[in-house]
Order: C-alpha cells, then sequence, then structure tokens
C-alpha cells in the first residue's frame, strides 16, 4: 500500500472560497496545489526532525539504539497535481513509499530465511562463499568470543587478519551463525512489528489557512 495525502481544491474550506478556488485557470489551480505540496513536504520534514507525530506526540522509540526513526522518509517526497483538481503527495521511489506506509499505518511483518536469501541475492547478487571472511565477519567473530585450539592445547584468539587467512566466507557465516543461535539453520522464520508512527497528515484547519492564504497570490499569478 502506498501513502498517498489527496486534497481536492474545494478540500477544508469554506463554499465561497472552494467557488473561489475552482474559478482559478488550471494553470492557476496548478500552481496552488503544487504549492501546498510542498509546503506539506516542509512539515513532514519537520515532524521527522522534531521526531513527532502529527498530534505532537513523540515517535515510539527504536528497540535497539538511540538512533532517530524514520529520518530516510525526508527525502525522496515529492507533490504531484492530477488533472490540477488533485494533489497526490507520494515518495518516487515506490519501495520507500510502501515502507512509509507501513510505519504510517502500522503492520506486522512475516519473514522466512529462504525469502531473506532470495531478496538479499537479487539486491547484492549471489556471494562466493568461497572467498576469505570479510572484516565484518572478522569483527563479529571477535566480539563472540571465538578462539581456535592451539597444537599444543590451549586456544588463541585470533586476529582480523589471520580469521580472513584461515575461513572462507561460509565458514565465517556459518559458526556466527552458530555461535549466535546454537543452530547449524539458524532462524527459519521471524516476525517484524512496525508500530504506528503517523507523519504524514497536516492539521485540517492549517491546511485551510495555507489554501485561504495562497488563492488570493494564485489570482496574481
Amino acid at each position: 500500500m502506498t501513502p498517498v495525502i489527496t486534497l481536492n481544491a474545494s478540500d477544508a474550506v469554506s463554499a465561497r472560497k472552494a467557488l473561489d478556488a475552482l474559478t482559478l485557470s488550471p494553470k492557476q489551480r496548478f500552481w496552488l496545489l503544487k504549492d501546498l505540496g510542498r509546503w506539506e513536504i516542509r512539515q513532514t520534514k519537520s515532524r521527522l526532525r522534531r521526531q513527532k507525530d502529527t498530534e505532537g506526540r513523540p515517535f515510539e522509540k527504536r528497540k535497539r539504539g538511540d538512533d532517530p526513526v524514520l529520518s530516510s522518509f525526508a527525502d525522496g517526497m515529492e507533490p504531484y497535481v492530477e488533472d490540477r483538481l488533485r494533489l497526490n503527495l507520494t515518495w518516487k521511489s515506490k519501495g520507500k513509499a510502501r515502507k512509509a506506509a507501513a510505519n504510517q499505518l502500522g503492520h506486522i511483518e512475516q519473514h522466512t530465511a529462504a525469502g531473506h536469501v532470495k531478496t538479499m541475492n537479487k539486491r547484492f547478487g549471489e556471494p562466493d562463499y568461497q572467498a576469505p571472511a570479510t572484516d565484518n565477519q572478522a569483527v563479529a567473530l571477535r566480539r563472540l568470543g571465538y578462539k581456535m585450539r592451539r597444537k599444543g592445547g590451549g586456544y588463541n584468539r585470533l586476529s582480523k587478519r589471520n580469521i580472513a587467512k584461515r575461513m572462507t566466507l561460509g565458514q565465517a557465516g556459518l559458526i556466527i551463525r552458530m555461535m549466535r543461535t546454537g543452530s547449524r539453520k539458524g532462524k527459519q522464520n521471524w516476525t517484524i512489528e512496525n508500530p504506528q508512527r503517523q507523519f504524514l497528515g497536516t492539521d485540517k484547519e492549517r491546511v485551510r489557512n495555507r489554501l485561504l492564504q495562497n488563492i488570493e497570490k494564485a489570482r496574481r499569478r
């Protein structure tokens, strides 16, 4: 589902002013709605910076970490005017628009390991499991406390360089999975819950005031 803010030229204004808006030329109506769309984008970006929803309440925080939420949605928004009578406000990227909808409305996603692998392979290409272990894998193994048995007894904690030299990408990935989950296969399915964070849609009274303010400006264009 793609989140779209739709506003007709007669929305949120008095009957008299609605008639005034509809008597504007097509070019003037286009400017009126386009300007309203740009204004709405500024309001949305302000809410994202302040981490507040449309009611002024703080966004629910991340489960892990203190980084701001939804900040990536500040980029890529675009106002589209249809038939010079309707404003659609959404994202250029359909993928980002779908993610925005999940946060705006709240959504529970079901994922499988096979589906995740397929998505990652499509996005980044199938990995070469015989290639040397990556730096990120070496860091993960060291943080997990991985050690290798010495010939004379005891264990050695390997450096990042030694891990890359001794292990392939596939071997390192398997060890990381087993140390984290206790299983060779790891999780086969999981749920991601997106809490509702309503960041789209300015108060109707403010939208009405913006329209009224710009009707006269549009007449002079």
